[in-house]
């Protein structure tokens, strides 16, 4: 009873008026359960607590137990009942072992409940939704308590583990992300180029055109003898033609299959052919895609599945079929779309999003897999056929595709990395929060703030050099917005959900919080902000001013008279306890307390 749980349901037993028999495994632990209102505490190690609750309750029994202990505990739970009795069962480890239970308890009405909460959530979204807001009721109404805790910084990790494995924690154990500076993360680049294996296959699905023709040449630039290249038909378009001679010229043995990846059939005949007469099989790419845009309601069940087969299927058979080989690289090439949608493509990234969990799901299993999200690619495929809508994408998104030379850069560094996937996109980040909602999400925070910020080479310029030339006005709305970067980035939160008329406080920062923002005003504006300035209920807007004043002093105003200095001490007030008016009530509210000062 001293984990979370346990301690949770002594509060809830305590206000329901019940009489609380709890065990636990150690003095320490038997001590902090009493205190936290058991009215009988015994020992979860041995089973004598049945015979002790026995004792305790005159011989009666209990009417409900709470259990998470497995194996002969549960009997032993189970004898102790009164008749009409209740047992709730939380632990899960009996469930999956299909531990068996006798039925002779039973015979006194008692009720055995076996309970998930997981399935619930799932199961049942609106009962979860109804306890969810009566227990939070009661923690407004100070009936229950937040539970005791212990928290571990995420650098600490194993070390919360080490310490949940000695059974040592008391309530619960939590590892925390706050204050962390997450980095994205990118393939390592080496100094070694990629080396692929002479006397080995090396097998394409959608190899025979685009992207994935590209691909198969590029490995064979990277020492690859013998190229698999599937694809529905089987044969090359006219302008693929010349890639493919020119492979073969370079003494490339192409091995060309006509073979529908959707059918696992098909394409084991394929495998079974490879085994019998190529090199040994040592990696897979799977470059196969069906494209076919219609937003969601208008969408049909065959352009879902058409778009869907290729890749979610194909990719599954190449799974399936490659799963007792030992390849040194099983790559699925995915879309950028994954982590940004589309409108128009939900099939295209609901396929995509497959093929990013199936390489999770390959490595869980102990097998090689990764994947590349790429974003528009000029050079190969659907864009060098579609001018108008490279042109749509770059118009729309800012920045350009990127070449199928960048794309395969990467593409190297992940085949020598230890990472299940990359995105690789070229975008105007700026362009795209305005056409995009989702690009403005909380998890794109560190890229919205560096379009707020500038880019590297521009956070490197002096602030001098950005504002000169712009009017007090204009410096005023680009300080702003740099502010508001800055205390979304402190507070982990999208630019778009903080307002610049609303204190930094009310906006959730505190004291500590406060002081990084006044290091980083300093850093990135080179004017000095005491911190007071923050403890005065100063808006985001308000701050601005302050530094505005300090970068164009010539044209800052006139210092403010007794009486105006008065009605800002009232303003600030005001402000700090009253953050929800908005500055033109503030003003009002501050003049009318001058004024009856004045007449004081």
């Amino acid at each position: 009873a001293s984990g979370g749980v346990g301690l949770a349901a002594i509060q809830y037993a305590r206000y329901k008026g019940a009489e609380v028999f709890a065990t636990a495994g150690t003095d320490e632990k038997r001590d902090f359960v009493r205190l936290m209102g058991a009215d009988h505490v015994l020992d979860s190690r041995s089973l004598k607590f049945a015979e002790d609750v026995m004792r305790l309750s005159q011989g009666q029994g209990v009417d409900v137990v709470l259990n998470s202990i497995s194996g002969e505990a549960i009997n032993r739970n189970l004898s102790i009942l009164r008749p009409f009795g209740r047992f709730l069962e939380l632990g899960k480890r009996d469930f999956y072992e299909n531990s068996k239970i006798g039925l002779r308890p039973f015979r006194n009405n008692i009720s055995y409940f076996g309970i998930d909460a997981d399935q619930l959530l799932i199961e049942r979204p609106q009962l979860a939704g109804r306890l969810f807001q009566e227990m939070m009721g009661l923690f407004q109404a100070g009936v229950l308590r937040p539970l005791p805790h212990r928290v571990f910084p995420a650098q600490r990790i194993q070390e919360a583990f080490r310490y949940m494995q000695q059974s040592r924690q008391i309530g619960k154990v939590i590892v925390s992300f706050e204050g962390e500076q997450l980095q994205p993360s990118f393939p390592a680049k080496t100094d070694t180029s990629l080396q692929l294996a002479t006397d080995s296959s090396y097998l394409i699905t959608g190899g025979l055109s685009g992207f994935g023709l590209k691909t198969a040449a590029w490995l064979a630039g990277k020492g690859a003898k013998t190229l698999i290249l599937l694809s529905r038909s089987g044969k090359a378009a006219a302008e693929d033609q010349a890639c493919l001679e020119q492979l073969q010229a370079a003494g490339i043995q192409l091995v060309v299959y006509a073979c529908d990846v959707t059918d696992q059939a098909a394409l084991a005949e394929v495998f079974t052919e490879i085994q019998k007469k190529l090199p040994p099989l040592r990696g897979v790419i799977h470059a196969a895609m069906v494209l076919d845009d219609v937003i969601v309601r208008n969408m049909s069940a065959d352009s879902f599945r058409q778009v869907i087969a290729p890749k979610m299927l194909g990719a599954w058979n190449l799974h399936e079929l490659t799963a007792d080989l030992a390849l040194d690289f099983f790559v699925l090439y995915s879309s950028i779309t994954t982590s940004l949608g589309n409108p128009g493509q939900a099939n295209y990234v609901a396929a995509n999003l497959f093929l990013e969990s199936l390489a999770e799901y390959r490595r869980q299993q102990g097998l090689v897999a990764s994947f590349a999200a790429w974003g528009p690619i000029a050079d190969a495929g659907y864009l060098t056929r579609n001018e108008a809508v490279k042109d749509a994408l770059q118009s729309r998104l800012g920045g350009a595709a990127i070449t199928t030379a960048q794309a395969l850069t990467v593409l190297e560094q992940l085949l020598q990395s230890q990472q299940t996937g990359v995105a690789v996109v070229n975008w105007d980040w700026s362009n795209l929060q305005r056409v995009m909602p989702n690009a403005r999400s909380a998890k794109f925070a560190e890229l919205q703030r560096s379009v707020a910020m500038g880019d590297e080479g521009e956070q490197t310029k002096d602030i001098h050099e950005l504002v000169a030339g712009l009017s007090a006005e204009a410096t005023h709305q680009l300080v702003t917005d740099m502010l508001l970067a800055e205390v979304g980035h402190i507070l982990r939160l999208p630019v778009d959900k903080l307002s610049a008329d609303k204190s930094v406080f009310d906006l959730g920062m505190d004291s500590l919080m406060g002081m990084e923002l006044v290091l980083a005003i300093e850093e990135r504006f080179k004017v000095r902000l005491p911190v007071m300035a923050l403890t005065e209920g100063a808006t985001v807007s308000r701050i601005a001013e302050k530094i505005v004043a300090q970068l164009h002093p010539q044209e800052s105003v006139a210092a403010p008279t007794e009486q105006e200095l008065k009605q800002q001490s009232i303003a600030a007030v005001v402000k700090k306890h009253g953050s929800d008016m908005t500055d033109a009530e503030l003003a009002q509210l501050a003049a009318h307390l001058s004024a009856e000062e004045a007449r004081n």
